[in-house]
């Protein structure tokens, strides 16, 4: 399962070319996934993590990338990621 986004949040990403190869790319990881995909699945961000790279990827530029990073940013936080990463961190 991955972060659902809100009305604003699809129409901005429908338009995005990333999150449209990350979402056949979600569907091959939840098929079968290794242990590096099931740890970014547990995330709840996945298809925004992988839209977010490969913009990345394909621009060379992070600041090409501020949609992505948005969305991303905010599926971390809806997901409570940070906080959990916070406690993952600190043993």
């Amino acid at each position: 399962m991955y972060y659902q986004p809100d009305k604003q949040s699809i129409t901005k990403m429908s338009t995005s070319k990333y999150h449209q190869e990350a979402l056949e790319e979600y569907k091959e990881a939840k098929a079968d996934p290794d242990a590096w995909d099931q740890r970014i699945v547990d995330t709840g961000c996945y298809v925004e993590n992988m839209a977010l790279q490969l913009c990345h990827a394909d621009t060379g530029d992070w600041k090409q990338c501020t949609q992505e990073m948005n969305l991303f940013r905010k599926c971390w936080e809806q997901h409570g990621n940070r906080e959990r990463v916070k406690t993952v961190d600190r043993k």
